[in-house]
């Protein structure tokens, strides 16, 4: 006799509406900053004055930080997750935070190429570090990929005090991600508010669905 397992993610019961909320939410930010452009104009003076504040520290800090979305520095992270988490909750599950993390962080490129924000001029910042910066500007893709991991990490947990650790690690890192992208001069504030929104709804979304195919995938005997 064969029994459903248990649901890998705990996602909420309505997800599908807490997902689509959030995904509204993260457009409807993006397109208010692109067609309201005194609103993203009105950032950029905390753009300068962190910049302002450079040190050759921070400057290093910055640069480092802005590897974070290169796909092979996602995947080194993604693989070191997976074993750490391999050891700690299994093979299954472990994969299935990997699958949903990644997965969660892709779909800011949807959001980004729907919105079409142009990023912020690189001249606007005293201290430039960067010459270029690729894609779009909105939402953050740095800060979205360490929402969707908090959050993947997070519905697999099931502990309360795991999971408070893990919102206030991931917190600090995310304000850490998102200073660093305002410091440099390639985004805009609300950039890396729309980048933790979409990297939520992107690893929610994916939480369910990994749930709904692992019912069906993997199944345990009842002996």
């Amino acid at each position: 006799m064969t029994v459903p397992p248990r649901s890998d993610f705990a996602v909420p019961r309505h997800w599908i509406v807490v997902t689509v909320v959030l995904f509204v939410v993260t457009v409807a930010l993006g397109f208010a900053v692109k067609l309201l452009p005194a609103l993203g104009a009105a950032q950029l003076p905390l753009d300068a004055a962190l910049n302002r504040s450079n040190t050759p520290g921070l400057d290093s800090i910055a640069l480092a930080l802005d590897k974070l979305d290169q796909p092979v520095v996602v995947a080194v992270i993604l693989l070191v997750v997976f074993g750490v988490m391999w050891l700690l909750k299994g093979w299954r599950r472990s994969l299935g935070i990997v699958v949903v993390a990644g997965a969660g962080w892709v779909t800011v490129l949807a959001v980004k190429y729907l919105v079409h924000q142009p990023r912020p001029d690189l001249g606007d910042v005293p201290h430039q570090l960067l010459k270029s910066a690729s894609t779009l500007s909105y939402p953050s893709g740095h800060v979205a990929f360490v929402a969707a991991l908090g959050t993947a990490l997070f519905l697999a947990i099931r502990r309360r005090a795991a999971r408070v650790a893990i919102v206030i690690v991931f917190a600090v890192i995310a304000v850490m991600v998102a200073a660093s992208r305002l410091y440099v001069g390639v985004h805009y504030l609300t950039d890396t508010v729309g980048g933790v929104v979409n990297g939520i709804a992107g690893a929610l979304l994916f939480a369910d669905l990994w749930n709904l195919v692992a019912r069906r995938v993997f199944r345990t005997s009842r002996h």
